[in-house]
């Protein structure tokens, strides 16, 4: 009898203890989904963001969307974390690539090939064309879109208007759709999408027009970017020129073409300045026009054709005033024509100098006009044309170049202009006669 109820109880405990997994099968699901849950997060929960082994995670987070909002917060003190990096490389550096050359999707958002635009551009459509909800190509393309900006702000800075027109025409067609999300990736804090924003404000391009809110995004990128430095110091000049010139002088050290030449001209006692110093002058329009800007090349070569601020080198001026001449800078070419027809540090050649004299006068320069209908009316070798040499004079003399009325008597005098013709009157008819209807 013992053993039965033995048995019996032992029977029963195994009922009770089976029980309650029984009633629990229905919420299993459940239960396994968050214990999987718990694991996946478990092993994030070791390590806080700002620690040693947080670190990477934090990197990583930048560059990879999360699908968890949890998540996306916890990336947050990684952007401060990341900035200095960002700092740390040398992306305002006029001509210098901003990473490495590769059209695939890397990992680092800066890794464009600023050299291979076009590619860029293609690698990225087509993912977005394959995946229209692929957020990293998207943003790939915002990426592409301020760092076109970069290069078209430095295009701009040597004045290569050329390029700044194929730049600005692909921005409009091929990244049209990139200005709303370049302006969140400014709200969030990259001072490189600030510049670029600051320039789709100024110019209406992809964003409606806000010169206001233009400038407030230049002076924030200018801690960084000598373009929105040089920006920012447009934005300041009529309010605020004290202020304007250090952004000037900053962007200039860092190595702005447009701001060097400013800084030039200011040592030339322009803008103001109430001294002059050349050597100044000769520094920094050097830098300038080493970058290829036309008018610092203009401005270093006639200081070069004196001593002033150093040694005269002519030789070096001829190859400045080419340098400019050759970019349509109109100064440049009616002094090179100088150059060519004195044989200053050149040798004497007067079809040279009347051929750069020409295309300056066509660009409406009023010394040019008067040098090349000088020569025109003089002739050189077999091109002598009066009527060509007193349109010129004409137009030279019409623009303040009053030497332009000597040569005009001399032209008259040589070859006298051809008087109107007058029209015959018809014979008075005669006495009697009828008119006729």
């Amino acid at each position: 009898m013992t053993s039965f109820w033995k048995s019996i109880c032992f029977l029963l405990m195994i009922w009770l203890a089976s029980t309650p997994a029984h009633a629990a099968e229905p919420a299993e699901p459940g239960v396994k989904a968050k214990v999987t849950a718990t694991a996946k997060v478990k092993p994030k929960a070791k390590t806080k963001p700002g620690t040693t082994a947080a670190k990477p995670r934090a990197m990583a987070a930048k560059s990879q969307e999360k699908a968890a909002r949890p998540q996306a917060k916890e990336a947050k003190p990684s952007r401060s974390v990341a900035k200095p990096q960002v700092k740390a490389k040398p992306l305002p550096t006029a001509g210098q690539p901003v990473g490495p050359a590769s059209t695939a999707f890397a990992a680092d958002p800066l890794s464009i090939d600023e050299s291979n635009l076009d590619a860029e551009v293609v690698a990225a459509r087509r993912a977005v064309s394959e995946n229209p909800g692929d957020i990293k190509a998207r943003e790939r393309l915002a990426r592409i879109a301020v760092v076109l900006i970069d290069v078209l702000l430095r295009a701009e800075s040597v004045g290569d208007a050329r390029r700044v027109k194929e730049l600005t025409q692909k921005l409009d067609t091929d990244l049209h759709d990139t200005g709303w999300r370049v302006q969140k990736m400014a709200q969030e804090g990259d001072l490189w999408a600030r510049q670029a924003t600051g320039f789709l404000l100024e110019r209406g391009v992809l964003l409606e027009k806000d010169a206001n809110k233009a400038c407030a995004e230049f002076l924030v990128a200018a801690e960084q970017f000598a373009s929105a430095g040089w920006h920012a110091a447009q934005c300041l000049m009529k309010a605020t020129p004290d202020k304007a010139w250090e952004q000037v002088g900053r962007a200039a050290g860092r190595g702005h073409a447009a701001a060097q030449e400013w800084m030039g001209r200011w040592c030339l006692g322009e803008f103001g300045a109430t001294e002059k110093d050349y050597a100044c002058a000769r520094s920094w329009l050097a830098q300038s026009a080493s970058q290829g800007r036309s008018r610092s090349q203009t401005l270093l070569a006639y200081l070069l054709t004196s001593d002033q601020g150093g040694p005269a080198d002519l030789t070096r001026a001829a190859r400045l005033y080419k340098l400019a001449a050759e970019q349509g800078d109109a100064d440049a070419q009616n002094n090179l024509g100088e150059i060519h027809e004195m044989g200053h540090g050149t040798a004497p050649n007067l079809l040279e100098a009347l051929h750069w004299y020409d295309l300056a006068a066509e660009r409406g320069l009023a010394s040019a006009q008067f040098n090349a209908g000088r020569l025109w009316a003089i002739g050189v070798g077999d091109k002598k044309d009066p009527a060509r040499a007193r349109a010129l004079l004409l137009k030279a003399e019409a623009n303040g170049v009053a030497q332009a009325r000597e040569v005009l008597n001399w032209l008259d005098r040589q070859y006298p202009p051809a008087l109107p013709a007058v029209p015959e009157k018809e014979p008075a008819p005669a006495v009697g006669a009828t008119k006729k209807d």
